[in-house]
């Protein structure tokens, strides 16, 4: 049929078509929701307010209303802003005579507060609320004193000792010795046996001879004081017998591998000195020292030391060794204390009961303080450059505290989080590394897989050595310029877990001649009441073992 002229065309479709676009319309909107399943964007499934339509009539009223009400609001926060302000002085006055108070009083003042500030309309709500803290910072200051006053009060087998502040070292200086005093009373104030628990890589960095002075001399010599010298695995033989020779001239001194080492890490046989044996080498001593004191009561044991050096691993070992499991196969779930590559994983004091004659103290990590400033001379009073001297004395004493911090960094006593700049920390590691003759330079090297390195303009290594480490582990920002900080991290994780060798070699001084004989007597002594003479008393069982047998 032909269409006549002027008359439209016909727009009806037939149906096989109309289904077509039916189709193609389902099989897009398929592919639109399967696409936006797979958008990682965040998407809010709250609608938007589109507000008021433009064709309303009223909209430029109900716009002048809506400005109107948050003009008025403004006005009614200054209004309030300006009246506490203004009765600020007065409830500082409050406040000051809350905290002398004792509890009956600041609950009469809060009740006062509370009144007045419902005269006024509510106008000043910050009265009451300073009012109340206040009165519980009385409180809280209070039970404070009563815990210095017995600081054991509140030990049980079930719960942890909570600490008023942890030890970390990023902390002012006043807030760590607080701390320390507080761990370190605790301890010394409850234990008759302080294992002191040392870094078989670093032993003196991670000792205090102030601390065992103070334990040996509390409670008129009663207290006894071991030395653990764990991480053994991380050493080869020679030097781990140097370091059993020199420190058992002090105090007894017993090597103990505590845990199993982290993947990959470059670690020594000793063949005997395993997890299992060493640890029981430990409770038979401690077991030895209870049952010849015949005490009433259970004999404690505290551990103390450096943080990350093993003291919770060391209650592990000692607890699997009574539950004839080894470190090995104990699962994290029964470990009696829990552990961790980083430092900081132990935040209280924990009491973990072994037997009826035996229970262990496990606590924080301390960074034991020294005596800062007692190495410092007087300055003269000359005038013409004080000011010299004053700017050098203050350079020199911020290269003390990079190095104080550098070298905290290396015996792993600063979580990473809290590690500001790592630099200084790896050019420290890479001069202890250089100054050996033992190839350990070398070694690290062939760890990440870089040639010899080219000093710098000062001699400085450092940098040259993190490029390359940035580029061979991928640690690069924008632009592929290494990321220098990220390296020196990365370095920093592989020191820590051992997959990176180094040690320090022990003092080759001797004592002097009535120091060495009072500290012989001492540690023959000591040594005998632990039965420590067929348990590597003399350190025969490391000879020869382990020198040329390394793994990782």
């Amino acid at each position: 049929m032909v269409n006549k002229p002027g008359k439209p065309k016909s727009k009806r479709t037939p149906v096989r078509l109309r289904h077509k676009i039916e189709k193609a319309s389902a099989a897009k909107q398929r592919k639109t929701r399967k696409l936006a399943k797979k958008n990682p964007e965040w998407r809010s499934r709250l609608k938007k307010d589109p507000g008021i339509p433009n064709l309303f009539p009223y909209k430029d009223k109900i716009l002048q209303q809506i400005e109107e009400k948050k003009r008025l609001k403004e006005e009614e926060a200054l209004r309030r802003r300006a009246e506490a302000k203004s009765t600020r002085a007065p409830s500082a006055d409050t406040n000051d005579a809350v905290v002398t108070a004792n509890e009956e009083n600041g609950a009469e003042l809060l009740d006062e507060t509370m009144t007045d500030e419902d005269e006024a309309g509510s106008l000043n709500p910050m009265a009451a609320l300073l009012a109340s803290a206040k009165a519980q910072a009385t409180e809280y200051e209070d039970a404070s004193e009563d815990d210095e006053d017995d600081p054991m009060e509140n030990v049980n087998t079930v719960h942890d000792i909570d600490l008023e502040a942890s030890t970390t070292l990023t902390r002012p200086h006043d807030s760590s010795r607080r701390s320390f005093d507080k761990v370190y009373k605790n301890i010394l104030a409850s234990s008759d046996i302080i294992l002191y628990v040392l870094d078989a890589r670093d032993p003196n960095g991670t000792r205090s001879r102030e601390i065992e002075r103070e334990i040996t001399a509390a409670d008129s010599g009663s207290k006894r004081l071991i030395l653990i010298l764990n991480k053994i695995d991380l050493v080869p033989a020679p030097i781990l017998k140097s370091w059993l020779t020199y420190l058992r001239r002090y105090f007894p001194t017993l090597p103990l591998r505590a845990s199993t080492p982290a993947s990959n890490a470059r670690t020594f046989d000793h063949k005997s000195l395993t997890v299992k044996g060493t640890s029981e080498t430990l409770l038979r001593a401690l077991k030895s020292y209870a049952q010849s004191k015949h005490l009433k009561r259970s004999t404690t044991v505290g551990i103390i030391g450096y943080p990350n050096v093993g003291k919770s691993s060391v209650i592990n070992a000692l607890t699997s060794c009574l539950g004839g499991s080894s470190g090995a196969t104990r699962s994290s779930q029964s470990r009696a204390c829990p552990v961790g590559a980083e430092a900081g994983i132990t935040t209280a004091l924990r009491e973990v009961k072994l037997d009826n004659k035996l229970k262990l103290l496990d606590s924080p990590g301390i960074v034991f303080p020294t005596a800062a400033g007692a190495d410092a001379k007087p300055s003269s009073s000359s005038s013409s450059s004080s000011i010299d001297r004053h700017n050098s004395s203050q350079s020199k004493n911020k290269n003390k505290n990079n190095d104080a911090q550098a070298r905290l960094i290396l015996l792993n006593a600063i979580p990473p989080k809290q590690i500001t700049d790592p630099i200084p920390a790896v050019t420290l590691l890479l001069s202890r590394l250089a100054g050996e003759s033992n190839g350990l330079m070398d070694n690290m090297l062939t760890v990440y897989g870089v040639p010899p390195l080219v000093a710098g303009v000062n001699g400085d290594m450092t940098r040259d050595f993190l490029v390359q480490v940035a580029r061979k582990r991928g640690r690069l920002g924008k632009g592929g310029v290494p990321n220098l900080v990220a390296a020196a991290m990365t370095v920093l994780g592989d020191w820590r877990d051992g997959r990176i060798q180094g040690w320090m070699e022990a003092p080759l001084g001797d004592m002097d001649d009535e120091r060495g004989r009072d500290e012989k007597v001492v540690v023959g002594e000591w040594a005998a009441e632990f039965k420590l003479e067929g348990l590597w008393g003399g350190g025969d069982d490391v000879d020869g073992e382990g020198d040329n047998v390394m793994r990782g």
